[in-house]
């Protein structure tokens, strides 16, 4: 799912020519402006962007997206300012948001839109990072809110409130025996070989612990750092891995299969994190009923 946010992001890099020119005008990382241009190469399935000693050129297929990002920005811009225009001596205000990949990259997105949709006068940034980083930038206050994935280890004046349980499913290569099954059963995995995230990760110590307690050791043939280079993995026929339902949907999900266990339930649990010790802006308060918005589905359920 492409947001207005990282459409600006492209625009900015295609203006600039520069990740970290790019970083700074939109107040994030070097990495999530690379993390934002691969999602948005990978929708649309071709390079953006020739990358050189002289910075960052267009390719044909950017250069039309360019083309387009402008014109998009620029309809946000001045709806935005049209919207503050009509509400006098009220301040729009800001949301900053930092998260771990996995979580921002699919399941925070849908958040985002809702939210954006209902109050399209108020900034969304997000913070691509490490788990470890997510709670220190609501403890310093760099970030309003952020997102983890399974048992955290709490730390200071942090609140951790579970968003939702999401269901975990095993991704297969597309050909594989395993992706022709309408589902599978706990035997069955004993033969597969695994990709899986590296141990440093909260989601991998999770599986484990999980499969564990079931008697289930995993062969795992490659440890990795990042969901989509996972997914990469898995398509390449290294082995299959073990997602949350909300991959199979953004990002690059061809050539594998999301199939779901016969007899496991394994879900894991999605935490906002937000300060017990600093007040929310209305902005931010905003957003929390937003994410919390009673009647509105928080995980994504897989059907087929």
């Amino acid at each position: 799912m492409m947001t207005i946010e990282t459409l600006k992001l492209f625009r900015d890099l295609a203006d600039t020519g520069s990740f970290s020119r790019a970083a700074e005008l939109n107040g994030v990382t070097q990495s999530a402006v690379s993390q934002q241009l691969k999602k948005l190469e990978q929708t649309f399935r071709c390079p953006l962007v020739n990358r050189g000693r002289d910075g960052v050129t267009l390719t044909e297929e950017g250069a039309s997206l360019y083309e387009a990002a402008k014109k998009i920005s620029a309809l946000y811009s001045s709806a935005l300012a049209s919207i503050v225009k009509s509400h006098p001596g009220k301040s729009a205000g800001s949301v900053r948001i930092s998260t771990i990949y996995s979580t921002g990259l699919y399941l925070l997105q849908g958040y985002i839109s809702r939210f954006m949709s209902a109050r399209p006068e108020i900034k969304v940034s997000v913070e691509y990072r490490q788990s470890e980083q997510v709670a220190a930038d609501v403890q310093a206050g760099r970030a309003d809110f952020g997102f983890l994935a399974c048992a955290p280890k709490k730390q200071g004046d942090i609140s951790y409130l579970p968003v939702c349980a999401e269901e975990m499913m095993l991704a297969a290569p597309e050909n594989s025996e395993a992706a022709r099954a309408a589902d599978i059963g706990r035997d069955a995995l004993r033969s597969l070989d695994f990709v899986l995230f590296d141990k440093a990760y909260p989601s991998r110590k999770f599986i484990d612990d999980f499969f564990g307690k079931e008697g289930l050791a995993l062969k795992v043939k490659m440890e990795l750092d990042d969901i989509e280079t996972i997914k990469t993995a898995v398509r390449s026929g290294v082995g299959a891995s073990i997602l949350p339902v909300s991959a199979f949907g953004g990002g690059d999900s061809r050539g594998i299969k999301a199939v779901k266990f016969r007899d496991l339930d394994i879900r894991r649990t999605v935490y906002l994190l937000r300060s017990r010790t600093r007040k929310l802006s209305p902005a931010a308060r905003h957003f929390l009923n937003t994410v919390f918005e009673k009647g509105k589905p928080l995980c994504p359920e897989r059907t087929d």
